[in-house]
């Protein structure tokens, strides 16, 4: 298996929040040096405390973990394949400011051996515990096989926190090169991430079954809105091909499976989407 995340190993770095602490200290340069009034050291001190106490926060994680990691106390590991794994995205108003704006959210997160390990992206009290946030993301396919290597935090009300994860690819027959699907798929996957419907619905032999409803053209739309999803082009790039009997191709990437087929070797279209694993 392929050693795919080491917190050790991850560089300490900034926590990004903390620098809500230029905020007061932009107050004391517009006072001091715009309005050149007096300006209060209070706003110095501010800056100084919300920098430290946020930076801290993720040093102190970053230490625990690492000690932790040295000694082996409190770890556990986990091994086998992976039965179930889930990419939620979901949108709700943020209201904690007066706009309009909306917070999206990605939950993840797989099964292995009983146990289930969930996450949201790149939120975590410091980069030394998993949360998927590297670029392109990693993806968790039924049948792969994984080591996790992981604590229960009372910090985050004991949520199973991954400090190291190998993986192996799921055991899948995998399509042969194919340098006519994968210019196929090249265009396919710019046009997604473009958002270029026509030229999506053009790659799309219609009627497509798209979750066991058949969707004509007229309501293409549907269909690409419902695709419009973080890292899914990013996924089909680079992840292998799955090969079908009767020389169709499929991908599966975050939770939604994508199938393939052509009558001739140029001649390549989108025939199924299924959602869910």
């Amino acid at each position: 298996m392929d050693l795919v995340f080491d917190g050790v190993a991850q560089p300490p770095g900034l926590a990004l929040h903390s620098l809500i602490a230029l905020v007061p200290l932009a107050i004391w340069a517009y006072e001091r040096y715009l309005r050149k009034r007096a300006a209060s050291v209070i706003w110095l001190w501010a800056a100084a405390l919300i920098f430290l106490v946020t930076n801290g926060i993720v040093l102190w994680d970053q230490l625990r973990v690492r000690e932790m990691v040295r000694s082996g106390n409190g770890l556990n590991v986990t091994q086998g394949v992976i039965t179930q794994s889930w990419h939620i995205v979901s949108r709700e108003r943020d209201w904690t400011r007066s706009t309009l704006s909306y917070k999206t959210t990605i939950s993840e997160g797989f099964d292995v051996a009983g146990v289930r390990f969930r996450w949201n992206i790149a939120d975590s009290y410091s980069s030394a515990t998993f949360s998927n946030a590297g670029t392109p993301p990693l993806t968790f396919p039924e049948g792969a096989r994984v080591e996790v290597t992981w604590f229960v935090d009372a910090a985050t009300q004991g949520e199973r926190r991954i400090v190291r994860l190998r993986m192996s690819p799921a055991s899948r027959s995998a399509a042969p090169a194919d340098p006519g699907f994968a210019a196929f798929i090249g265009r396919f996957s710019g046009a997604l991430d473009a958002g270029d419907q026509a030229t999506l619905s053009a790659l799309t032999k219609f009627p497509v079954n798209f979750g066991g409803h058949a969707v004509d053209r007229d309501r293409a739309d549907t269909l690409w809105t419902a695709m419009a999803m973080p890292g899914l082009q990013a996924c089909i790039r680079s992840t292998v091909p799955e090969q079908l009997p009767g020389g169709g191709r499929q991908f599966t990437c975050h939770g939604v499976t994508l199938v393939f087929g052509g009558e001739s070797a140029d001649a390549w279209t989108l025939r199924e989407i299924r959602q869910g694993n």
